[in-house]
Formats: C-alpha cells, structure tokens, sequence
C-alpha cells in the first residue's frame, strides 16, 4: 500500500505544485476559464490542493496550549498575556484564501460535462474542505461571515457583518451532508483520499463539539446536535468497517498503534497521513528527543488504577514518592504514554536496546519529569531530523467512539450496550476494567470544572483525555466544555514529586520543588487565573478597521 500511497501523493503534490501559486493569488486572473473547466481531470486537478490542509505530524507539544502538557516557554494565551493582533490572526486575507478557492471552484464546475456520479465525489470532497476551513474558523471566533461565492476585491460582500454561528454551522452541516451522500466508501478510494466514511468521522467531531458548545455556554439549541453526532456515529460503528487496533498485548498495544510505518490497513484507521521516502516525511520522533514539554501531574493522576479505579479511592494506588511506584497498577497506557524503564528508548545500531532508568528532568528534554513517548519510535531510522516515514492518523476510530458515548451521555441515553460498543472496546485493547452506567464510586479528585456532572460523564470525559492526549484535542474540548477553569488547577503547571530518594539518584539537581516536593516548572510566573474573553480569539485591529461593520468578540473590546 505504501508503492499505491506513493504514486497518490507525488500526485497530488506535482498537481498542487502545478496550479497553487495560481490559486493563492490571483485565482480569478490567472485561470484561464474557456480552457481550464473543460474535464472532470480539472476539477480533481483543482480538488488536489485542498488535501495540504489536513493536519500531519502534530509533534509532541500538540496539547500544549491545555491543561494536560508544560511546555518548557509558558502559553501566552493561556496566561492571558497575549494582546489583540494589529492585522492576521486567523483572519487576514490568506487566512481566507482556501474557502475562497472552494467557493471559485463552486461557482464553476457546473461547466464540466462527464460522469455525474464522478462530478458529484469532486464536489464532495471540495465540499467537505470548505466545512474544514469554516469550521476551523467558528472554533477560533464564533460568529464568522458565510460566503458561498468567489468575491473580488470590490465586492460588497467583503464588508458585511458577521453572520450568526447558527446559519454557519447549518451551511457547514449541509457541506458534510453532501459529502457523505456522494463520496465513495474508503475500499473505493486509494490510501489517503477523503472517502465516505472520514467525513462520517468529522461530521461527528464538528456535532458534538457545536452541541456541547451551545450547551455550556447557554446558547440552546443543541439537543439535535447530540444526535446528530451520536446518529452519525452509530451510522459508523455499524457498517463494521473499523475496529479497535490490537494484538492482544495490552502493555503494547496502545504505544505500537503510533509507531507504525503503515497505516492504510490498519483496523482502527478512518484516515491516514502518509509518509513516504524523500518525498513526504516528518520529525515526530527527533523532535522527542528535545521536546521542551511533558504531561502536567494533574494528567497523570488522572490514570486510573488496574482495577478501574482512580488514585483517590483504589488500594492498588501506591503513592507517587518514586517514579515506580506511581506507575505501578496503573492504566496501561500511562506506561505507554511517558517514558518508564520497561519502555525501549532507542534500537541502538549494535543490536541493543537502550532503556532509561531515572525520569529526564531538565527543562530542555522534560520539563515535568513525565515525558512523553506517545509518537516516539524506537527505530534509530526514525530519528534522523525530518526524515521519519511513520504514518499518522487524520482520523481515528476510537474518537468516533468515544463521541458516540458522550453523545449519548449527554442525551441521557447511554447505556451499557452504548458503553460495551464504545468506551469499552478502547478498555479491551488494554486490558482494563469495563466502565458501567453506574459508575460505583466517587473520585474525590474529580476535576472542577465550575458546574455538576454526572459520575458517568466524568468518567467518559477521562477516557477521552487519556485516550487522546497528545493528539491535539484538549484545547478545543476545553472550549466546548466552557472548561478553562481546569487550567487553574496548579498541578497543571507542575511535575513529579522529587523526594529526597528520588533526588540521590541524579548526579546534579536544580530544579525548584514545591513545599510538598512536586516540581516546579514556572518558578517565578504568577498562577493562571482563567478569563472567559479566552474561549474566542480576538479578531485583529486593522479588520474591525477596515469593516466597520465587524465587532469586536467579548473581552476584547
């Protein structure tokens, strides 16, 4: 599959090379019309230059902005230091470029004659890209102004207001909607190419996230928004196409499903990005050797115990006075998340294994001392600087089915089939206890997130973050959730505890500790205090100039 993946990519890279500077500047100029929309050749020749915009290798700070990671430079923005942009931002004029480009392409591929069914798969995929981009763009600012045509530089258009997230989301809908309906399935497509089933997967993400959204932040009208994600879902699960990825090696199985080379067979893989020799490859694995972050000790006391019950309430818990023992009994998927001496650090070229005893605590390789092996390749191949051909997801089935059963929570409709089909089958690969409606017990160190939950929903909120993390969707569940109080937890901004024991074992120690000797990692920067402006990005000073008709989001003015 990766010779088939191959021949895709310098595919479509050799035809976005062809026609990009075209289309990013002057596309209305410099396209020829009475030659160019003549096959349907030209529209997948169009289509092609959108696929650059799926995300690839995140690297190890894709969490960084959240209360899960600390990186070694503290997050403005999450320290509420950051200013109001003079001009970019997420809103300048490239920022806009691809969903102008979608609606060029809307406004004139109508002119093709051919195959209908063939013409309708182009416009799918174009249609699932112009939902990507505006999406993106609701995450960061809310209200946005819907286009649906190409606008010139004197259109009027330009200068509108904002339209309403409701109007939006529902065009946003409609583009996934039309997708679903006319992509082929992913057998029908090569390795890679958006297919039925990965915008099936997106549409659930961008439901539940408006869904709790509007929910939190008190807009109404969300109901139909769960079901739409927990429908589109269950639509997923049930065509039996993918399945949770395992080898029955539960102290494995979780870490080696991020380190394969070849993802395009893989079970659990709705979508992958390839990565293939001296033509596309990336620096996942390099850039963990000098990752400037680590997991907060607020994520890491998250994990639950083997027995499936968190640190606060199980007796298998023993304490956190040594790396050893706060690993011990735990959900294995820590141990296969943050370096630990069962975990081969590095295929050394003699034919040994190199293994690393003590937790790296230096600001440089690990501000916290729990560093992150999630991504990392033991292959010495892997670790020349981009040059790893290790595939990643772009999506992933075990996040359909983690939002199927918040979905379902929220409707008040989760039941243990619901569970059994869900959470479950992620708990199955690792060997862990079943999750049950009743949930059997109170965790004393649930987190606060300013407002009541359910046992249940607790409990599916922390397998999707242990499940998840590193793979860059903390931030936006903390938005949707209206949950940035979580970063005022200070174990958020702290490390591993280094008792006396432990610091004996290091040659030289000088990093700060708190009064109870968890490490410090911003030693002179004041707490994070929460400020709700930060759930929307502002929108820049030269563009509320310039239209007079935008305003700016709340907080910022």
């Amino acid at each position: 599959m990766k010779i088939i993946s191959k021949l895709l990519i310098l595919s479509v890279i050799t035809l976005f090379i062809s026609c990009s500077d075209n289309l990013d500047l002057k596309p209305e100029d410099s396209l020829s019309d009475p030659t160019f929309w003549k096959t349907e050749q030209d529209l997948e020749l169009y289509a092609n230059r959108f696929y650059t915009s799926l995300p690839g290798a995140l690297g190890p700070g894709a969490d960084d902005q959240s209360d899960c990671y600390v990186n070694s430079t503290p997050n403005t923005y999450l320290f509420n230091t950051e200013v109001i942009p003079t001009s970019g931002g997420g809103w300048s004029s490239g920022d806009w470029g691809n969903i102008r480009a979608c609606n060029y392409f809307m406004m004139r591929y109508h002119r093709v004659s051919g195959n209908a069914d063939n013409i309708n798969r182009i416009v799918g995929t174009v249609r699932f890209f112009r939902a990507w981009e505006y999406f993106e763009k609701v995450k960061r600012f809310g209200d946005v102004p819907w286009y649906s045509t190409d606008l010139q530089t004197n259109s009027p258009e330009l200068y509108k207001a904002r339209d309403s997230r409701v109007l939006v989301m529902d065009s946003i809908l409609s583009d996934l909607d039309f997708a679903i309906k006319y992509l082929p399935t992913s057998k029908e497509v090569k390795a890679g190419r958006m297919h039925k089933y990965a915008a099936m997967a997106y549409k659930t993400r961008v439901c539940l996230f408006e869904a709790s959204f509007r929910k939190y932040h008190g807009l109404g009208n969300y109901e139909e928004l769960y079901k739409e994600a927990a429908k589109t879902a269950k639509s997923l699960i049930d065509t039996g196409v993918y399945s949770i990825w395992k080898n029955e090696q539960p102290d494995s199985d979780y870490y080696n499903l991020f380190i394969q080379e070849d993802l395009s067979n893989n079970s659990e893989c709705i979508m992958p990005r390839i990565y293939v020799t001296e033509l596309l490859m990336q620096n996942n694995t390099r850039q963990m050797e000098e990752s400037y972050t680590g997991l907060s000790k607020a994520m890491v006391e998250s994990y639950l115990c083997s027995d499936g019950l968190p640190v606060g309430v199980s007796p298998l818990y023993q304490g956190d006075n040594m790396p050893e023992k706060e690993l011990a009994n735990r959900d294995p998927r820590l141990k296969q998340t943050i370096d630990n001496p069962e975990l081969a650090f590095k295929n050394l070229n003699d034919g040994t294994v190199q293994y690393r005893e003590l937790p790296q605590i230096d600001p440089q390789y690990c501000t916290t001392g729990y560093y992150v092996m999630k991504y990392h390749s033991p292959d010495p191949a892997q670790w020349n600087i981009a040059l790893s051909t290790l595939d990643v997801f772009i999506f992933r089935y075990a996040e359909v089915l983690l939002s199927y059963a918040e979905a379902k929570a929220e409707l008040g409709e989760c039941t243990q089939d619901v569970l059994d089909e869900s959470i479950n089958e992620l708990r199955d690969r690792i060997g862990m206890p079943h999750l049950t409606v009743n949930v059997g017990f109170t965790d004393p160190n649930w987190p606060n997130y300013g407002y009541t939950l359910s046992p249940l929903l607790h409990e599916i909120r922390r397998e999707r973050a242990v499940e998840l993390v590193g793979e860059g969707f903390r931030w936006n569940d903390i938005v949707r959730w209206k949950a940035g109080k979580l970063i005022e937890n200070m174990k958020t901004v702290y490390g591993l505890r280094v008792t006396d024991e432990l610091r004996n074992k290091y040659e030289s120690f000088t990093r700060e500790l708190t009064d109870d000797q968890l490490l410090i990692v911003y030693p002179n920067v004041a707490p994070r205090k929460w400020d709700d402006k930060l759930y929307l990005r502002p929108l820049p000073i030269e563009e509320l100039a310039i239209n007079t008709n935008l305003s700016q989001n709340p907080g910022w003015e």
